[in-house]
């Protein structure tokens, strides 16, 4: 596999993401995937319950859209320095509870690092700023 290849397919499946085109998602996403969300300490495992993670982003934030600010790679892992603009319109799924919609715009900077392994993402670790967007949302922990 080319480096390229694992960029390729990284951002295939972070525009499907956006585009909430959930069988490409699916296509590139290995079925053993596994989705670490660094902010929330939450270690979803298989594809099916990470496509539902995702969903879950894509329902508070129907209209969320990235743009790529950094990409680099070391082999099989490629990393993504994204900024991430959406409106909360939706419930915001947390492992506190859902968060109800605001209708606050965010705009926070994140990093996506993915490893691809056999031409699909085999896992992926989401780092973002957690508090950034809760103090958009105009939510006090």
């Amino acid at each position: 596999m080319s480096n390229q290849e694992a960029i390729n397919i990284t951002k295939e499946q972070l525009n499907a993401f956006m585009d909430k085109d959930w069988e490409k998602w699916s296509s590139v996403c290995a079925e053993d995937c596994v989705y670490d969300e660094i902010p929330t300490h939450s270690r979803i495992e298989g594809r099916e319950n990470v496509l539902a993670a995702m969903k879950g982003w894509t329902t508070a934030f129907p209209d969320v859209k990235g743009s790529y600010d950094n990409v680099t790679i070391d082999g099989n892992k490629a990393t993504f320095q994204i900024t991430w603009r959406g409106k909360h319109t939706g419930p915001l799924q947390t492992p506190e509870g859902d968060i109800p919609a605001t209708g606050k715009n965010i705009e926070i900077r994140a990093c996506i690092i993915s490893e691809v392994e056999n031409g699909k993402v085999k896992a992926f670790q989401n780092y973002f700023d957690m508090m950034t967007m809760m103090s958009q949302l105009g939510i006090n922990n």
